[in-house]
């Protein structure tokens, strides 16, 4: 029926020879294209977070100089109040004070900015 051309099977198997080898070196492998169920997928919203950096950045201005030294190293940095004391040259118990009064006014100030 097909002559010299060749088996069905052997054709069958080189095209399915053919179609693995296209998938193992083709973009879906290599996560090269987007499919359609990411092509709807909501992108995160950044607004929040920018807004509550700018908000904190202008509440940190109002401190005194002090007082936003002693949260940048505790808080923004991640130093214990040992280290900190160390590094301003005062005692913990000063550090610990200024933080205290520190965060306390930043409350009432956001309290405030909220209303």
């Amino acid at each position: 029926m097909y002559g010299n051309q060749g088996s069905v099977r052997g054709w069958l198997l080189t095209v399915t020879r053919n179609l693995v080898i296209d998938e193992v070196r083709g973009a879906r492998l290599r996560h090269e294209t987007v499919g359609a169920e990411h092509q709807d997928a909501a992108q995160a919203d950044h607004s929040d977070a920018v807004l509550t950096s700018i908000q904190v950045r202008g509440l940190l201005r109002q401190l005194s100089q002090e007082h936003r030294e002693v949260l940048v190293h505790t808080y923004l940095w991640g130093r214990t109040v040992q280290e900190t004391a160390e590094i301003l040259g005062v005692p913990p118990g000063t550090v610990k004070s200024r933080q205290h009064y520190a965060l306390k006014s930043l409350h009432t100030r956001a309290i405030t900015a909220g209303r």
